[in-house]
């Protein structure tokens, strides 16, 4: 298949330009990205590498990127490829080894949303996992089948739990009420390795209700879907977003739709 061959090399390129690079894990371009964060330049070498690769594809893709945001084709676009180029970017500055490349393609229409999403590939830096979700095929990790874990006991439910910038009103008491109500948490600042690990089964769920993750993560949220999890979003709606750069990502992405369903009535208590 044409397009998973694109997206494994895109994120292949991507990974490499990142380790063959580590000194400059720290370097600024002085700029910031159309999210309002300062880029990494890392970052734009590793985006810039992946739409290189996409370039060079028989394929035509539009892209939406973190770093630049929309880049568009010269001719009528096949694809819309969906890039977050490293996911962790502060970790990747600290000298913590938890981040990632994510990237979807989505058929090119007028109006596309997260259900559209044809593929998605998640490589991680530097631990042996390439996780890819095809669209009514499942879940992959380094070509195993994964799904999440059903039968867990309730009273050992661990969740990963993004607080970072807050900016929901009582977004610390909410957070406290959902988190009294499971085991463990942990976070690993990777909100896309947080998902494939939820998708296989390690984690329960992981939840981002902020409003301000962008759309460029929608390989995790797909990722967990295809395994046969099951996506909320804030208003307790199945997840289903557009793709534009003022969309912002907000959800429960849990092992199941009751536990979903139930960590949002926790939080909204």
């Amino acid at each position: 298949m044409t397009l998973l061959k694109d997206l494994r090399k895109a994120a292949a390129i991507a990974k490499k330009t990142v380790l063959d690079n580590l000194d400059d894990s720290t370097k600024k371009t002085g700029s910031e990205n159309p999210f309002g964060d300062k880029t990494l330049l890392l970052d734009q070498s590793a985006e810039d590498e992946i739409i290189a690769v996409l370039r060079e594809s028989s394929t035509i893709y539009s892209v939406l990127t973190e770093e630049q945001g929309i880049v568009q084709s010269e001719e009528k676009p096949e694809y819309l490829a969906v890039i977050d180029p490293i996911d962790g970017s502060a970790n990747l500055e600290r000298g913590i080894p938890l981040c990632c490349v994510g990237i979807s393609a989505v058929p090119f229409a007028d109006n596309m949303t997260t259900d559209d999403v044809e593929i998605s590939i998640i490589d991680s830096f530097f631990t042996d996992e390439i996780y890819i979700a095809i669209k009514g095929q499942g879940a992959t990790l380094n070509g195993n089948r994964i799904r999440p874990v059903m039968k867990r006991d309730d009273k050992k439910i661990i969740i990963s739990y993004d607080t970072k910038r807050p900016l929901v009103e009582d977004f610390g008491r909410q957070s406290l009420q959902t988190l009294q109500t499971v085991h463990d948490m942990r976070r690993t600042g990777s909100n896309l390795l947080d998902l494939c690990w939820t998708a296989k089964g390690a984690l329960d769920a992981m939840i981002d209700l902020r409003g301000i993750l962008p759309i460029v993560h929608v390989s995790g949220t797909h990722m967990v879907c295809e395994a046969g999890g099951y996506v909320v979003n804030s208003e307790g709606n199945r997840f289903r977003q557009s793709f534009d750069m003022d969309t912002r990502m907000s959800f429960i992405a849990a092992r199941d739709e009751s536990l979903a369903r139930e960590l949002l009535k926790s939080f909204s208590r």
